[in-house]
C-alpha cells in the first residue's frame, strides 16, 4: 500500500460531509480516501479535538519531571553563573536524584538555557532612577535627535585573534608586530546614521582632548534642537562633565544630557565598539605593522558602523 499524504483540510472535509448526511461510501468515492483513514480521523477528533493525532515525543524519556524542570529553570535564571556540578549537588540534596553533568547540560539546552558571557550589573545601580530617566527621554526626544558619545581604547590585544587551529597536542602560534604598549583611543559620536564624528588619538583621552573634540569635531555635525542630531547624551565620567563642554554644546543650540550612573546598556555606542573590535580582528593584517595605524583605526570605524546596523543598537537600548 502506497502512503499518500492527506491535508488537514481534506480530513476535516471528510468529517464535515459525514455530519451533513453523506454516506461513508459516498465520502470515500468523492475524496479518494480509505475507510480506515476516515475512522482514524474521527477517532482523533473525538479523543484529541483535532483530526490530527498528537506528535509523540521522540528520543530517550526525560529524567527530570516537569516540576523539577521548572524549578531548575528558575534556579538558573536567578543564579546564571551557577556551575553544573553545583546544580548536580542541588538536585541530589533537594530531590534525591543523582544526575550526570552531561544530562544536566542536555536538560538546560532543552529549557532554552545556553552558556553565555555574563553582563555584570553594579549593585549601586538605581533602577527607579533609570526607569524615570528613560521614560523622560522617550517622551521628550526622538531617536533621530539623539547623538551618543564615548571613547574606547584599542591596543595589541584588541586585534589579536584568541583562537587558531593546530594538530592535537600542539599550540597554534602567530607572530604579530603590533605591540601591547601601542595604545590608541577612539572618540566617536553615534547617530542613527552611524558614526558622525570620529577621532583617533594615541594613549588615553583626557579632559583637554575631550574638549577639543567637542569644539572642533562634534559641534560641527550637531544641530540646534529640535532638529536631528541635536541632543547629546554621554555617561557622567569626569572628562565629560567640564563646564566648558556644556557651554560649547548649548551655545550651538543643542541639548546635553548625562546617562544615569551605571547604565552602559542605555548607551548604544557600546555595541558599536564591539562591532569595530570584530572588524579589526577580521582585518588585523591591515593594522599590524601599518605605518599609519590611526588612519586604519579611523577607516575601520567608518566601515564597521553605518546606517545599516546603528538603528538596531538604538533599539536594543530602548530608544526605538
Amino acid at each position: 500500500m502506497v502512503y499518500r499524504h492527506v491535508s488537514t483540510d481534506m480530513k476535516k472535509r471528510a468529517l464535515y460531509l459525514l455530519e451533513e448526511g453523506w454516506g461513508l461510501d459516498a465520502v470515500l468515492d468523492a475524496l479518494g480516501v480509505s475507510d480506515d483513514s476516515v475512522r482514524r480521523w474521527r477517532r482523533n477528533e473525538e479523543e484529541y479535538g483535532s483530526v490530527r493525532s498528537p506528535v509523540l515525543p521522540q528520543g530517550r524519556p526525560r529524567i527530570l519531571g516537569t516540576a523539577v524542570s521548572i524549578e531548575l529553570d528558575q534556579l538558573v535564571r536567578e543564579t546564571p553563573s551557577i556551575f553544573l556540578d553545583e546544580i548536580m549537588g542541588y538536585l541530589a540534596i533537594m530531590h534525591g536524584q543523582s544526575i550526570s553533568i552531561p544530562t544536566i547540560q542536555r536538560n538546560l539546552v532543552e529549557l532554552g538555557l545556553h552558556r553565555k558571557l555574563i553582563r555584570k550589573i553594579a549593585s549601586q545601580r538605581d533602577e527607579a532612577l533609570r526607569t524615570s530617566w528613560l521614560d523622560h527621554i522617550i517622551q521628550n526626544y526622538t531617536a533621530e535627535q539623539m547623538v551618543f558619545v564615548d571613547e574606547s581604547s584599542k591596543d595589541g590585544r584588541t586585534i589579536a585573534r584568541r583562537y587558531g587551529r593546530a594538530q592535537r597536542g600542539e599550540t597554534p602560534e602567530e607572530i604579530m608586530s603590533f605591540k601591547r604598549g601601542d595604545r590608541y583611543s577612539i572618540l566617536a559620536a553615534l547617530a542613527l546614521s552611524g558614526y558622525i564624528a570620529v577621532r583617533v588619538v594615541e594613549d588615553s583621552v583626557d579632559s583637554e582632548e575631550m574638549y577639543d573634540y567637542v569644539i572642533s569635531d562634534l559641534v560641527n555635525v550637531m544641530n540646534p534642537f529640535p532638529q536631528p542630531c541635536s541632543v547629546l547624551i554621554m555617561d557622567n565620567c569626569n572628562i565629560h562633565k567640564g563646564q566648558a563642554i556644556r557651554q560649547a554644546i548649548e551655545a550651538n543650540g543643542s541639548i546635553l544630557i548625562f546617562l544615569p550612573p551605571y547604565s552602559p546598556d542605555f548607551n548604544p555606542i557600546e555595541e558599536s565598539f564591539s562591532c569595530v573590535k570584530y572588524h579589526l580582528r577580521r582585518h588585523w593584517r591591515e593594522l599590524d605593522n601599518h605605518p599609519f595605524p590611526k588612519q586604519v583605526l579611523y577607516e575601520a570605524c567608518m566601515i564597521a558602523v553605518h546606517a545599516g546596523n546603528a538603528p538596531g543598537w538604538f533599539r536594543d537600548s530602548g530608544y526605538l
